[in-house]
């Protein structure tokens, strides 16, 4: 989209100016020219300018600059609705553009997912731990079992929990490059999981990790109040409903949370 016009006001002065002093001098050398007097002389009675000759000249010069102006003005208003109509256009054809690109994305994501389904099987003779597997894992097992899902379903996964990991147990990367940040939290007594564990990734998962996606996995169950603020964060939630789809019946993780589709 080109900046806005600017006429060239230099010149167009430039003109008004000329126009001016011309019709200035124009007059009482015309005058003078026919009346057979000297068109110049430093003798006030013999061709030197009168009053009346300044005001009539002056007054000839701004009638000769004044139709510049109105030109200058009115090219100025066309140099402006072409632009106008340029930047209509352009944003019409980067609308129907954006439009079309949306329609391809959801399209190939539809495709995508329908794929997913068809590969189900194959996920499921893989790798699809029990739930019983699930509960009587260790913290650290818990980890390895997000962990080895995610690598089952097509994504790039290695394991940062431990000390310093910054509220990060597991670090995913899709097929786009795309880092999700993973926390994982396994529970043996069917405890909620509140709001400060999404407080924690959501603080450290772009700034430390780079990733444009937060998720939080658990064998257990989320507080009301972490529900309603992942939500609104954007923080994926998997509570225990949720991780039975995914490990025992192999759903693949983009069928399960609002991941963004790496297509």
């Amino acid at each position: 989209m080109g900046r806005r016009p600017e006429f060239a006001y230099r010149k167009a002065m430039g003109w008004k100016i000329a126009l001016i002093v011309v019709g200035s001098l124009g007059l009482p050398v015309v005058n003078n020219w026919a009346g057979g007097l000297p068109i110049a002389s430093a003798d006030p009675g013999n061709g030197f300018m009168r009053i009346q000759d300044v005001s009539a000249s002056l007054a000839l010069g701004l009638m000769l600059a004044f139709p510049v102006e109105l030109f200058t003005q009115a090219s100025y208003r066309r140099q402006i609705r072409r632009h106008r109509e340029e930047i209509q256009r352009l944003e019409e054809e980067n609308r129907k553009m954006n439009v079309q690109m949306l329609r391809e994305k959801e399209r190939r994501g539809a495709e995508w997912l329908a794929e997913l389904e068809s590969s189900r099987a194959a996920r499921k003779g893989k790798y699809s731990p029990s739930i019983k597997e699930i509960d009587s894992a260790s913290p650290a097992e818990f980890e390895m079992t997000v962990r080895r899902l995610m690598e089952r379903d097509g994504l790039k996964a290695e394991v940062i929990g431990g000390r310093g990991d910054q509220a990060v147990d597991v670090l995913a990367v899709n097929a786009a490059g795309q880092a999700i940040a993973v926390q994982c939290k396994h529970t043996t007594r069917g405890r909620k999981v509140d709001s400060r564990v999404l407080y924690q990734i959501n603080g450290t998962a772009g700034a430390v990790y780079e990733a444009g996606e937060s998720m939080v996995v658990t064998n257990g169950s989320f507080t009301r109040d972490a529900a309603e603020w992942g939500a609104r964060h954007g923080i994926l939630l998997i509570d225990r409903d949720t991780l039975i789809k995914w490990a025992e019946d192999a759903d693949h993780v983009y069928q399960l949370v609002d991941l963004a589709l790496p297509v």
